[in-house]
């Protein structure tokens, strides 16, 4: 397969989910070159409970790339991380905001060895307001973004959320890549560089938008047809209309199945509530409450609920979903912990990573190019790896002058250095 991203090469300094843009790029083909630290390098590594030397994160995050390691405290190492720069289409940042320029390495004088550089800073917070210097991970951007609001016991004590599905840190790299991108097509054909900025906190936000859209129009009217309207695309019950919440869903609704799986009904459309009820040989449903033509819930309908869910009731929920392809009627599967991953369509996708390959079988890239899934057959480098092959490769370098750079300390302190000091 011919990937998209081939002959796009991309430096990367990043540690934990921001390494996620980089782990897009690399699935679509673009040649990602990590650089870390001497040492650990990147943290992530040990996050959690490693496997086999390396964590699972780490596996994920860093797959497809290649790691060379540069010592950025030091002038040679910021002199190798500037040739390199010379030689590649975009740079990404995912630090604290700033880290490179700490260094010496920033965008500024970046541009004075890439003309045409796109460099892209993915960080927790963003490059500015109050919470710009806040030290966070993960669960911060959603709880922020009210994404993952606390759980209280009986006695009142406070827990976060179980078996909460990060989205800040897995939506802002998303946006990262896309910006990626398109700035480097941009840069192709104009010379034009670029300094994109991507904050998880905002991803968040953007993530919960319809929610936090609505919160604000509340705060200033209590009436009227903007906060209705708000309220409706948030899902949220108005105190004046409690009788069109989710749980007063009618035709929108989950139902149980006979073996005790789960379907979803989304027959708000008239043709497919038609449908549905020639389906199950029920015209007389269709003939009392035909509905309207689109986005019919039906709120509050309890008759129509207590007939739907002795019909549901009469079926698998395998059969159901068979049902609902051979009629043409709107629909799913409902999936608690440990079903999905039995589920026929979800074998039939196969979006598993090699474990041979990877170290584990993790649901990789949902995207597909030419009927192939898009992910790199390159696993996440080793902490071993230390990239001299990578600086021979693409900057030309023998064996001499990698080893003279050696000396100078651009990979970390030179052994002998070290162990006099220690």
């Amino acid at each position: 397969m011919n990937l998209p991203l081939v002959g796009i090469r991309i430096l990367e300094v990043a540690q934990f989910a921001p390494n996620a843009v980089g782990m897009h790029l690399a699935d679509l083909g673009a040649e990602v070159i990590k650089v870390e630290a001497p040492g650990l390098g990147d943290p992530s590594r040990l996050l959690a409970r490693p496997l086999d030397g390396e964590s699972l994160a780490s596996r994920r995050w860093n797959r497809g790339k290649q790691r060379v390691v540069l010592d950025l405290r030091s002038e040679a190492g910021c002199d190798v991380f500037r040739a390199l720069v010379a030689e590649v289409d975009a740079v990404i940042e995912g630090m604290r905001p700033g880290a490179l320029d700490r260094r010496g390495v920033g965008y500024e004088g970046l541009l004075e060895v890439n003309p045409r550089l796109v460099h892209i800073s993915v960080s927790g917070w963003g490059e500015d307001g109050p919470y710009r210097d806040l030290a966070s991970h993960g669960l911060a951007f959603d709880a922020y973004a009210g994404l993952a609001p606390p759980i209280r016991d009986a006695e009142g004590r406070l827990s976060r959320p179980t078996r909460h599905v990060w989205q800040g840190l897995e939506a802002a790299p998303l946006y990262g890549a896309l910006a990626l991108v398109s700035s480097v097509l941009r840069a192709r054909e104009t010379g034009e560089p670029a300094r994109i900025e991507v904050s998880q906190a905002d991803a968040g936000v953007v993530w919960n938008g319809w929610r936090i859209a609505y919160e604000a129009v509340a705060a200033r009217e209590t009436q009227g047809e903007r906060l209705e309207a708000h309220a409706a695309a948030a899902e949220v019950t108005l105190p004046t209309d409690r009788a069109r919440g989710p749980a007063e869903d009618v035709r929108y609704q989950y139902y149980a199945a006979s073996d005790g799986g789960v379907v979803l009904l989304m027959a708000t459309e008239r043709r497919f509530w038609g449908n549905f009820c020639r389906a199950v040989d029920r015209p007389d449903l269709f003939e009392r409450w035909p509905g309207v033509g689109y986005a019919d819930h039906d709120y509050g309908n309890q008759a129509l609920r207590e007939e739907l869910t002795r019909l549901f009731a009469s079926r698998t929920r395998a059969e159901w979903i068979e049902l609902f392809i051979e009629h043409d009627v709107a629909g799913g599967p409902v999936h608690e912990a440990g079903e999905t991953f039995s589920d026929r369509h979800f074998e039939s996708r196969g979006l598993w990573t090699d474990a041979e390959v990877h170290g584990m079988a993790i649901p990789s890239t949902p995207t597909r190019i030419d009927g192939e899934r898009a992910q790199s057959p390159l696993p996440s480098p080793r902490t071993d790896a230390r990239g001299e092959d990578v600086l021979a490769r693409v900057l030309g370098w023998d064996g001499t002058r990698v080893a003279a750079e050696r000396d100078r300390g651009a990979f970390g302190v030179p052994t002998e250095s070290r162990s006099s000091s220690t």
